[in-house]
């Protein structure tokens, strides 16, 4: 699993290149996310790739997030959170 633009975007379901740049930001704005939170970005942990992907679909799908969607929202940020715990367990843990 791979977190490049050509797999994001299949991940997105985005087709054209209209986007990339913005997509492209908000892959680094997901990797800067998943680093501060655990400590490290390990580009072959699945469970971490997984949720730089969800992380940028989330910024991506709520571009313009209207009022409406604060509790999706919410529960998008439960499960980052859950997956951040049981990285940071997983990384930080094993440096004890």
């Amino acid at each position: 699993m791979a977190f490049t633009l050509k797999d994001v975007k299949d991940y997105l379901r985005v087709d054209d290149d209209s986007d990339d740049d913005q997509i492209s930001e908000m892959m680094e704005d997901a990797k800067a996310f998943v680093m501060n939170a655990v400590g490290v970005f390990v580009e072959d942990d699945p469970q971490m790739v997984m949720l730089a992907k969800a992380y940028t679909q989330n910024r991506y799908d709520h571009r313009a997030l209207m009022q409406s969607d604060q509790q999706q929202k919410k529960t998008i940020e439960y499960t980052f959170r859950s997956t951040i715990l049981q990285l940071q367990m997983k990384y930080m843990g094993a440096e004890s």
